[in-house]
């Protein structure tokens, strides 16, 4: 099949690319010029040098396209405004432009935050039909953003031809990335930061399973889909780390830290970068806490049952 891409250059992107590849699929990619050295590039790829923001090339690339997946994701301006209109009004129009030329699938990379991450989930189990989080308990413009892009994929499902289907993965890792909020080398040692006491368990699949699932959608697509990703078996953080340490033959030091003490770290990173000039990302501190102190559990047996989809490389590194 004719395959377009969005979000080449990102970890997810990067695996996708290879299981599609490996399927034998035509493979073609939406690119910003910024997002990857160029002697990296793919040659078994075409390329189309634009973003999210470029919808007057999205009819071009979605000609001749059967199937559109889209993982790309604009990070810039996380406060003023821009995050929800590059992402959502690009994927909006994607989506659009792909019907126009009678795209067969569009496969939608979304996460499990939509779910939010309210106490009153701690300890639970969450399938795809629990209620997505409000804008003033999002926390954060991510989740937000990625629940209004959701909501409107279903308003749009039932004036469609096309397949639509929505993936929510887990946090994502691979043989390269490890699990855990910041993995440090020094020397010929490495140290993984996790904040709290690492007994609590977070959604982490590896990135060639969530690669899998969209392959299996792309041969045996549904009108309109939503499936979570995420590890079948529930593996505690701190646990995660060490396994991942042990698999890629390089011990972790855990580091943890209180909720507490990263705010106060969080504090002094920003004045540091104030003093110097630099701008800051402006990441919420409480909502980076929240995600990382979470004991919250993600249900794949959808993706299961339908599709046989099986967390293969997750299981191999954890269990």
């Amino acid at each position: 099949m004719n395959i377009l891409l969005t979000g080449f250059s990102g970890t997810l992107g990067t695996a996708v690319t290879k299981s599609l590849l490996e399927s034998g699929h035509h493979l073609h990619v939406l690119l910003h010029g910024a997002a990857i050295n160029h002697q990296e590039l793919n040659p078994d790829v075409e390329i189309v040098w634009g973003s999210l923001s470029h919808h007057h090339l999205f009819d071009q690339i979605t000609n001749g396209i059967d199937v559109v997946v889209h993982c790309a994701w604009e990070s810039r301006g996380m406060f003023n405004g821009m995050l929800e209109k590059m992402n959502l009004d690009g994927t909006i129009n994607l989506i659009k432009s792909a019907e126009r030329n009678q795209v067969k699938t569009f496969i939608h990379i979304s996460s499990v935050g939509v779910y939010g991450l309210a106490r009153s989930l701690w300890g639970k189990v969450l399938d795809e039909d629990c209620p997505l989080v409000s804008k003033e308990e999002s926390l954060n413009p991510y989740p937000w953003v990625k629940v209004l892009i959701e909501n409107k994929c279903e308003q749009l499902k039932g004036k469609l031809d096309m397949n639509l289907i929505i993936i929510r993965p887990g946090l994502l890792f691979s043989d390269e990335k490890a699990p855990g909020k910041k993995l440090i080398s020094f020397r010929s040692k490495k140290f993984a930061i996790i904040v709290g006491r690492g007994k609590n368990h977070l959604p982490y699949i590896h990135v060639d399973d969530v690669a899998e699932m969209v392959t299996l959608l792309i041969e045996n697509p549904r009108k309109y889909a939503v499936y979570n990703c995420a590890p079948t078996n529930h593996v505690c953080i701190a646990e995660c780390v060490k396994k991942w340490g042990e698999h890629t033959g390089h011990p972790v030091t855990i580091l943890r830290l209180s909720p507490v003490v990263f705010r106060l770290m969080s504090w002094f990173v920003r004045k540091l970068k104030s003093i110097l000039g630099r701008k800051s990302k402006g990441h919420s501190t409480t909502y980076q806490i929240h995600t990382g102190i979470r004991d919250i559990r993600y249900s794949s047996e959808k993706a299961t049952r339908e599709l046989c989809w099986k967390d293969t490389h997750t299981n191999i590194i954890f269990s």
